[in-house]
């Protein structure tokens, strides 16, 4: 097949020319017929060709950066931010390279936390990573994690009384790694009163999850 524009030999699947972008009046009889699937497994390789260019640019500029932090202080210091930073940065085309999006979540998450851990080492000051965002960042996972599994069930109330009750233990946490970061000892306060609220619409929604025909009227009426 040839182009009209160009008369440049192209293959009979393309809907453009490749050098002149022309529109190729494809015949998608029985003897040619359009491939699109070929079309969009060119696009996902390509894609990924190009993820992983970007990955092996970021590893190398990396290891250059770190030799020079080297050479120049005779220690490893400050390059320790840019390594992080850039391997915080290469998971991003995780979610690109890898078809199963939960193995790239967990890898993207990890290295947001190993960024963070870096930050607060080289400030010495790793006690707001301890306490704070590292459980943070940890809980917050859990919860997506737990979410996600629960559609996979078609019980509204069910799943809402066990997200209730994640989300009521991890404010009790929360408050316990607060009050150690803050005066070094394990308190309950204010997570106490949000628990003695929560838990026992956890139980309600618990057992009236049971209950088919409230479960049904729930999805009627909210439109689940």
């Amino acid at each position: 097949m040839k182009c009209k524009n160009c008369n440049v030999e192209v293959s009979s699947y393309l809907k453009e020319c490749p050098l002149c972008h022309e529109k190729l009046n494809i015949n998608t009889t029985k003897d040619n017929p359009y491939n699109y699937e070929i079309e969009n497994f060119s696009k996902r390789v390509n894609t990924i060709y190009f993820s992983k260019i970007i990955l092996k640019i970021l590893i190398f500029s990396s290891l250059i950066i770190l030799l020079i932090n080297y050479l120049v202080n005779k220690r490893i210091s400050w390059s320790l931010y840019v390594l992080s930073s850039s391997i915080y940065l290469s998971s991003f085309y995780t979610f690109i390279i890898y078809t199963n999006k939960k193995i790239a979540f967990i890898i993207n998450n990890i290295c947001l936390e190993l960024l963070l851990f870096t930050i607060s080492y080289l400030t010495h000051n790793i006690s707001w990573f301890l306490y704070l965002v590292g459980p943070i960042i940890l809980i917050l996972t859990l919860f997506i994690y737990i979410n996600v599994y629960l559609t996979k069930y078609n019980n509204v109330l069910r799943n809402f009384s066990i997200l209730l009750t994640y989300l009521s233990i991890s404010l009790v946490i929360l408050n316990i790694l607060i009050k150690l970061y803050k005066i070094n000892t394990i308190q309950i306060t204010w997570s106490l009163y949000t628990t003695i609220i929560l838990l026992p619409i956890c139980i309600i929604c618990f057992i009236l999850s049971f209950n088919k025909k409230i479960e049904n009227e729930i999805e009627k009426r909210f439109f689940i």
